[in-house]
C-alpha cells in the first residue's frame, strides 16, 4: 500500500482491529508483541497510554497525561476510562481533585454497567448516581444513556467544546450493561464464577442494544435502507473474521523475549 493512499479507515483496520485482537490472543503480531495481553495493552502512537489491571489505576495515569498537555501547551484532550467499581478507589478522587484544581483537559468517563464484578452497585453504594461525586470537586458532570450512541456523541462533543475554552475537566457517567458476566464464557461453567444477574434483567437490556437502537433510528429517519445496513454489517463482520483469523495465525512470543522488557 502506498503511503499517500492510506486513509483513516486503513489505519483503524490494520492497526486497531488487527493489533488489539492479536495482543488479546497473546501473539507477536499484537501491539505489545503479545506480552501485554488484554489487561496491559497500549499503543502510544495512537495516544493509548499504558493500561494496567489495577481498578481505578487509569485515573492517575490519565491525569498525569493531561498535566503534560497543559504544561507543554499540547493540543487535544485526555479521556480517562473507569468503571463503576473504580469509584471505590482513592486515587480516582485524588485525580479528580487535582484535575479540577489545575483545570486540566481531561474527560472522566465512568462506564456504569450496574455490576462491580458480581456485586450489584445498589449493594455497595449509598448514592446511586455516580456522576454526582464529581460535582463535589466543582467538575461539570452528567449522566448519559450510553446505549443511545447519539446521546453519547452529543455529550462528548459538548465536553470537548469546554476543554477548548480551558474550562477544566468534565465527568460523564455512561449508563449501560454487559450482556455476559464479568468473566464471560466462564460464567456458564458449573462452579466457575456463576453469573448472579436475573435473566429477565439481561433480556430487558438486550432489547436496548446500541446497534439495534441506532439501526432503528437510521431506518426511521430514512438515512439508510435496510439493505444498505445489512450490507454494511456483512462487510464489517467479514473484516472482523479476517482479523480474528490473523490473530489466531500469529506466533506466540518466544521464551527468550520473556524478560526483555522487564525493568528491575
Amino acid at each position: 500500500m502506498k503511503f499517500e493512499a492510506i486513509t483513516i479507515k486503513d489505519i483503524a483496520r490494520e492497526f486497531l482491529i488487527y493489533g488489539v485482537l492479536a495482543e488479546i490472543f497473546g501473539r507477536e503480531t499484537g501491539f505489545n508483541k503479545g506480552l501485554g495481553g488484554s489487561m496491559h495493552a497500549f499503543f502510544i502512537p495512537f495516544g493509548s497510554f499504558p493500561n494496567n489491571a489495577i481498578v481505578g489505576g487509569s485515573a492517575d495515569i490519565s491525569t498525569g497525561a493531561a498535566l503534560f498537555k497543559l504544561v507543554n501547551s499540547k493540543d487535544g484532550i485526555v479521556v480517562c476510562n473507569i468503571g463503576d467499581g473504580a469509584i471505590g478507589c482513592g486515587p480516582v478522587y485524588e485525580s479528580m481533585n487535582f484535575a479540577a484544581l489545575k483545570k486540566l483537559p481531561i474527560l472522566f468517563v465512568c462506564e456504569n454497567n450496574y455490576y462491580a464484578t458480581h456485586m450489584p452497585v445498589r449493594e455497595c453504594r449509598v448514592d446511586r448516581d455516580i456522576c454526582e461525586i464529581a460535582a463535589h470537586f466543582g467538575i461539570e458532570s452528567r449522566q448519559v444513556e450510553c446505549n443511545d450512541v447519539l446521546a453519547g456523541y452529543d455529550a462528548a462533543t459538548a465536553a470537548a467544546e469546554k476543554f477548548r475554552r480551558g474550562a477544566g475537566p468534565v465527568f460523564l457517567e455512561f449508563l449501560t450493561y454487559r450482556y455476559r458476566g464479568h468473566v464471560g464464557p466462564d460464567d456458564n461453567i458449573q462452579g466457575e464464577h456463576t453469573d448472579i444477574r436475573p435473566p429477565e434483567e439481561i433480556d430487558i437490556w438486550m432489547k436496548k442494544d446500541p446497534l439495534i437502537l441506532l439501526r432503528d433510528y437510521l431506518l426511521a429517519g430514512g438515512l439508510f435502507s435496510s439493505g444498505e445496513l445489512d450490507g454494511i454489517r456483512a462487510e464489517v463482520e467479514a473484516e472482523v473474521e479476517e482479523a480474528f483469523a490473523f490473530a489466531r495465525a500469529g506466533a506466540h512470543p518466544k521464551t527468550e523475549e520473556l524478560e526483555r522488557y522487564v525493568f528491575a
